[in-house]
């Protein structure tokens, strides 16, 4: 009566496994951001998206990242520009700038 139990429960501990190994992916500078209010300088609405050609933008938290301006509740930044969000550290490459790191 128990081996089902059992067999259960280590299928549902392999299946969650793959998930729970999985890092989540840091927010990084993109030529299309989701619209939050007005769509930054540079870029123009396309469904529930802003999107641009020549510039790269993310969310704005706190001050913008060394090579990006302030744009509404964006931070943008010319098309070969890169940034993420801060979480710790900064990965090998990249430097802090506040609440980021650039390229």
């Amino acid at each position: 009566m128990f081996k089902p139990l059992i067999a259960l429960s280590s299928a549902a501990i392999i299946a969650l496994a793959p998930m729970a190994a999985t890092p989540a992916m840091a927010q990084s500078s993109s030529s299309s951001v989701p619209k939050d209010g007005s769509c930054p300088t540079g870029f123009k609405q396309s469904g529930s998206n802003c999107t641009s050609n020549s510039k790269v933008a993310l969310p704005k938290i706190g001050s913008c990242p060394t090579g990006f301006r302030a744009s509404g509740n964006y931070c943008v930044g010319d098309g070969d520009d890169y940034a993420e969000v801060r979480d710790g550290s900064c990965p090998s490459g990249l430097k802090a700038s506040g609440r980021y790191c650039v390229k």
